[in-house]
């Protein structure tokens, strides 16, 4: 019987991905004119870009604001990073190719362009772009000043961010990097996310360090025994860079820092870096001069860029991750702990 449920559940999943690679389709042929965008939105508006550039330059504005951003895209990336470690689900133009692929499946009259932007070879479930877009913009509009203001100015906003989520949205979809329902669930998870979050802040804010680090390390370890449990059951690892190999039209596209296995060490080594700086319960409200802000940020971001540009790709894999999982945590631990006490000082 529970076999039987399963079945029963599998069909219907890879009916549903059939019916949504229309969509994509839709969104390709009927917003063509908008791909300049599109494509300006998933490679600018990337989780690692809102880490480096954006989140960086919103944290000019107070240090709340830039530790808030820190955390929570932190903690929202690492569950959608360790998502698509333990289950990496289907992308439309892998689904759409196995299927043309398969002499015996039943193939949707569909034809979906590929972009040199749609060779990800990470799963496609939670849509990370989504996640931590969303968890940015809702983490931005819990530092407006609203009090005062009007309920048309409210409305506004609100509907001003549920633009620009719907902008990522089309995005995911006209590049046929991502079906719409895993967009969908990649928003509900952020908002639920950062929801639960905000009720118990400043009991995280105020956590000591120890405590966090040990959760960080135990994250790490569960995803070292995700890898050899899926040994273990004789799963690929990593199906779906194996998918994107195969299915990409251009291999050259792909980048290491797509791949799952370099998203969890990324990640990983953000949420080291904010449990290092832990507690930050005082110095979240240490404000200085936007000037003082404005030149320490910018030399920090200096500084970490050059490190990005000094990633060691061709040295192993080990020491690859290893560089980044110390260059993210130590950028994290920077921002949230360190530059706040230097400019207070400055102050």
């Amino acid at each position: 019987m529970e076999l039987d449920v399963l079945r029963l559940t599998a069909d219907y999943y890879h009916k549903l991905l059939d019916a949504e690679l229309h969509i994509n389709e839709w969104v390709q042929d009927r917003l063509f004119i908008a791909e300049p965008f599109f494509r300006f939105v998933s490679v600018y508006l990337e989780p690692s870009n809102l880490f480096n550039v954006l989140i960086p330059l919103l944290g000019i504005c107070g240090q709340d604001l830039l530790t808030h951003l820190v955390c929570a895209l932190s903690l929202v990336s690492a569950v959608s990073s360790f998502e698509k470690w333990i289950y990496p689900d289907w992308r439309p133009l892998w689904r759409l190719r196995e299927l043309y692929a398969n002499e015996y499946a039943i193939r949707p009259g569909v034809a979906l362009q590929s972009h040199d932007l749609s060779c990800e070879t990470s799963g496609g479930l939670p849509c990370a772009h989504s996640m931590a877009w969303t968890a940015l913009l809702m983490v931005v509009s819990m530092h407006l000043p609203m009090k005062n203001r009007s309920s048309s100015w409210r409305l506004t906003m609100y509907g001003l961010i549920g633009c620009c989520i719907l902008s990522m949205w089309l995005s995911r979809l006209y590049l046929a990097t991502e079906y719409l329902h895993q967009c969908l669930l990649s928003t509900y998870l952020a908002i639920s996310l950062l929801a639960s979050c905000q009720r118990h802040l400043n009991s995280l804010y105020s956590r000591r360090c120890s405590w966090a680090v040990l959760m960080v390390l135990l994250l790490g370890c569960l995803a070292m025994a995700v890898y050899f449990l899926k040994l273990h059951l004789d799963i690929d690892p990593h199906w779906s860079v194996r998918q994107a190999f195969k299915w990409c039209s251009e291999p050259t596209y792909m980048r290491h820092e797509s791949s799952p296995i370099f998203l969890l060490a990324r990640d990983l080594g953000n949420l080291m870096g904010v449990a290092l700086a832990l507690p930050v319960e005082q110095i979240r409200n240490n404000n200085s001069k936007y000037s003082h802000r404005f030149v320490g940020i910018a030399i920090v971001e200096l500084l970490n860029y050059i490190l990005r540009l000094g990633t060691p790709k061709q040295h192993g894999r080990f020491l690859f991750l290893a560089y980044e999982f110390i260059r993210n945590a130590l950028h994290s631990l920077i921002l949230v702990k360190l530059l706040p006490k230097l400019l207070c000082r400055k102050s």
